[in-house]
């Protein structure tokens, strides 16, 4: 056990000492020194007073009933520097102190010092907690555990058990019992998503800052150039307004597939394949990455686009040399996937959706998967998920995979 040395005492009020830590300091240096008789004790009391000092001077100046006992003299102390009275906090200052005791997603991972030890600041945050609650006296109620809860970063609730907790003590002991690694971890990836998608958002920020707006006779003949002309479509064809949807085809449903009319469009020259063209035709599809139907997926397909249409301009015709972004959500690219909507199950000739339907495939897209099927065939076929078309919730009929000659499709489609 170290040895006791108490620190001059002044008397004068000063911010660095305390009357009542003084004599209790005193009280322990002297039991460590086995000093007992009063006398000794006052004679050692005077050494610890600074000299000329208002301690000092009164001490001189006591008188000798003072002294005559160890409790007397306590008692002539204590009414020269009364103890001072702590002002107790309320319970509501304790609940409000409570939801203010916040713990940061930039603390989660991380450690720190609690007790001169060093541990994770959601265990620090755990025990701080509890003690506020018990301050509150709310510890062995579910009173306020909900709010708190709802402050914690989401890291820390995903992570957490999906329960009602019935007492302060069961809820900050699952918080203390989460592993600190398994949170940082978690942080970490939370950092770098929130990173990326900041990024994405400023590089469709700067694409559509460079992009110059089209003039209306551009816009005209664009959309002059995405209309076609032909025969009545048979009364059985869906309307525009359909409803429809793509999905993976997680089992095959059999139901009678409607008979529709074949539309002719004129077919493009095709262009000699050689062993550089598919070379070239690789690193486009590498360049151009098939994202993922999410709401981070639809960002980045909506950068390919902006960014393509910067490189190459909105009215350039697709050929194996510009490539073209794939919408999120359809079939992956040389499947044997239809051109014209993206699913499996039918090829262009025979696709459900009308021409003018509004989740047709952009003729730029179309185009760009009969050049790759053409240059590559339908390399992905045997690895790509199935994906059906689902019209007015009535599947299409799934009895295997349409086999088709991709030159056949490439010229329903006119894309090429």
């Amino acid at each position: 056990m170290p040895t006791e040395t108490p620190q001059i005492f002044h008397g004068d009020g000063r911010a660095s000492e305390n009357p009542a830590d003084f004599l209790k300091s005193f009280n322990r240096a002297m039991r460590q020194q086995a000093v007992t008789l009063l006398s000794d004790k006052l004679e050692a009391y005077g050494d610890y007073l600074g000299t000329s000092s208002q301690a000092e001077t009164w001490f001189k100046a006591l008188s000798s009933t003072d002294k005559t006992t160890w409790a007397a003299f306590v008692a002539a102390f204590e009414k020269r520097w009364p103890p001072v009275i702590i002002a107790e906090k309320t319970k509501a200052e304790y609940e409000r102190e409570l939801l203010e005791h916040i713990l940061s997603s930039t603390e989660v991972g991380k450690k720190t010092t609690m007790y001169d030890r060093e541990c994770w600041t959601h265990v620090a945050w755990a025990a701080k907690t509890l003690q506020l609650a018990t301050s509150a006296g709310i510890e062995q109620s579910t009173s306020m555990i909900w709010q708190v809860r709802s402050k914690l970063p989401d890291v820390v609730k995903d992570l957490l058990k999906d329960e009602e907790y019935k007492t302060w003590t069961e809820f900050t002991k699952a918080v203390t019992e989460l592993k600190g690694n398994r949170l940082a971890e978690k942080q970490e990836q939370k950092t770098k998503q929130a990173q990326e998608l900041t990024t994405l958002r400023a590089d469709l920020a700067r694409v559509q800052a460079r992009t110059t707006p089209q003039n209306p006779i551009a816009a005209l003949q664009n959309q002059f150039n995405k209309m076609s002309i032909s025969a009545t479509a048979p009364s059985n064809i869906p309307s525009t307004n359909s409803a429809f949807t793509r999905v993976p085809m997680a089992f095959n449903r059999q139901s009678q597939q409607p008979t529709y009319s074949r539309q002719q469009v004129t077919a493009q020259q095709p262009f000699v394949i050689t062993e550089e063209a598919k070379s070239a035709v690789r690193q486009l599809i590498n360049v151009l990455p098939h994202h993922p139907d999410t709401a981070t997926g639809q960002m980045a397909y909506t950068t390919q686009l902006a960014q393509w249409n910067a490189k190459w301009g909105e009215n350039t015709r697709v050929t194996q040399d510009t490539g073209y972004p794939l919408k999120p959500g359809t079939a992956a690219i040389a499947s044997s996937e239809c051109f014209a909507c993206g699913t499996h199950g039918h090829n262009g000739r025979n696709c459900p959706l009308p021409m003018d339907h509004a989740e047709r495939l952009s003729r730029k897209e179309s185009a760009w998967r009969a050049i790759v099927s053409r240059t590559l065939g339908a390399y992905n076929r045997a690895a790509a998920t199935p994906i059906s078309l689902v019209i007015n919730n009535c599947y299409e009929e799934q009895g295997g995979w349409v086999e088709e000659l991709v030159e056949q499709q490439g010229k329903v489609d006119g894309s090429a």
